[in-house]
């Protein structure tokens, strides 16, 4: 899956997340698709935060 922005992963990791969550019942198939899904979004929002937090600091450096 491809990811707009920061708030569209993050709320496909939320969704993975609760899906986890409310699941008593999950195949190994299923756990596993999601798991994968979830780490994709997980690294995408990872790397923005990162990212910004060099822009962050660029900034901050100009400033100084």
């Amino acid at each position: 899956m491809e990811y707009e922005n920061f708030e569209n992963a993050f709320e496909h990791l939320k969704k993975i997340v609760q899906e986890f969550e409310d699941s008593d019942n999950i195949s190994i198939d299923d756990l596993l698709k999601n798991y994968e899904e979830g780490m994709k979004a997980y690294s995408f929002c990872y790397k923005k935060l990162e990212d910004t937090q060099k822009k962050i600091k660029i900034i901050d450096d100009n400033f100084e």
